[in-house]
């Protein structure tokens, strides 16, 4: 079993991740992010729930999976200050995340849940920082010193040698459940799709110089959100074996729903996470 973050062992028989690089802007390339990650992580044929699951809720046309939401991404990512401010709401919000995982990953009843989850609490918070340095590479000298230091406070700083405890006010501070796994997994395979539109966007900014530091940072990147696809599919898997086939599909399709609702409003205000 992998861990999310770890060195991906990749399956002879499943989907390279140039196969979702390559991919079409279309909902396909949902599926392909998804099948991708399991691969990576050695877990091609052990999830058919999960993909059933997947494929069934993709049925409801997830607007991040179309070339209108591509092109618009594109359009707004033409405006350095709009995609220098994107950069900064990405770290905000893996900083956030970090905190709610490692709340939960502190509840977890189960030992190897709690360490998937402690682990995807590190990465995110590392992932705030990774941002910031992208910011750096892409615009420099866009934000002053001063206000530079004060984002990086945006990273709680979590480390696995660090205890795990509930964050202080967190509503996460319970044991985690197959739906929490759900929406953690839908909430990475679109965070993977925001990733794959950011890639051209960046190396259309940043000087020449600093492009293949980008382009390290993000293969980076894309590894770890597909390494977090891969073990909360894995999850919802183990989930599903005393659990109806039919609540797990029923749950897919509401979150998808959920999420496809929470893109639009996004995509109104060309927020793009």
């Amino acid at each position: 079993m992998m861990l999310a973050g770890s060195t991906p062992v990749p399956s002879p028989d499943g989907p390279p991740i140039d196969a979702l690089l390559d991919a079409d802007e279309t909902s396909e390339r949902i599926y392909i992010a998804a099948r991708v990650a399991l691969s990576q992580s050695g877990l091609d044929d052990r999830c058919p729930t999960y993909l059933s699951a997947l494929e069934a809720a993709l049925e409801d046309d997830p607007p991040y999976g179309t070339r209108a939401y591509a092109a618009a991404y594109r359009g707004a990512s033409q405006n350095k200050q709009w995609l220098a401010t994107s950069l900064i709401t990405n770290a905000e919000r893996e900083g956030d995340g970090a905190t709610r995982l490692w709340s939960m990953a502190a509840c977890a009843e189960d030992a190897e849940e709690q360490q998937l989850l402690k682990r995807h609490a590190v990465d995110e918070s590392g992932h705030a920082l990774f941002y910031l340095k992208l910011l750096d590479l892409t615009f420099p000298g866009a934000v002053s010193p001063e206000f530079r230091t004060e984002l990086r406070q945006l990273s709680p700083g979590y480390s696995m040698a660090q205890p795990l405890f509930v964050v202080e006010g967190s509503p996460y501070g319970r044991p985690p459940t197959v739906d929490d796994f759900i929406q953690m997994n839908i909430a990475e395979i679109r965070t993977t799709i925001h990733h794959l539109l950011q890639r051209d966007a960046l190396s259309a900014h940043c000087p020449p110089t600093t492009l293949p530091q980008i382009v390290k940072l993000l293969d980076t990147l894309l590894r770890d959100e597909l390494s977090h696809v891969a073990y909360t599919g894995m999850l919802i898997e183990q989930h599903a074996t005393h659990i109806a086939s039919g609540k797990i599909r029923g749950l897919f399709q509401k979150r998808f729903h959920d999420f496809n609702e929470i893109t639009m409003h996004e995509l109104d205000k060309q927020v793009f996470d």
